[in-house]
């Protein structure tokens, strides 16, 4: 999807499938993206590396939520200080 590794930013996520499914990964986006830009766009797919180093391409019609493991952890440590 993207010609080269430096030109892709990160960022962990679960991924809460149509079929029930949760899966752990990392998205793969353009550099100058973010996720809501991504999901926005244009294309069916969407880069997708599981958690055991798989390489997918995931339909955005088959996400149901995208959980951001960053935030979500950010937010915990602030309610836990």
């Amino acid at each position: 999807m993207f010609n080269s590794q430096s030109q892709r930013k990160e960022e962990q996520v679960q991924l809460v499938l149509f079929d029930g499914r949760v899966v752990s990964g990392t998205l793969l986006l353009p550099v100058t993206s973010e996720v809501r830009r991504a999901l926005n766009g244009d294309a069916a797919t969407i880069e997708f590396l599981h958690a055991d180093g798989r390489l997918s391409l995931v339909a955005k019609q088959a996400i149901v939520e995208i959980v951001l493991v960053r935030e979500n952890e950010a937010a915990a440590a602030a309610v836990a200080a």
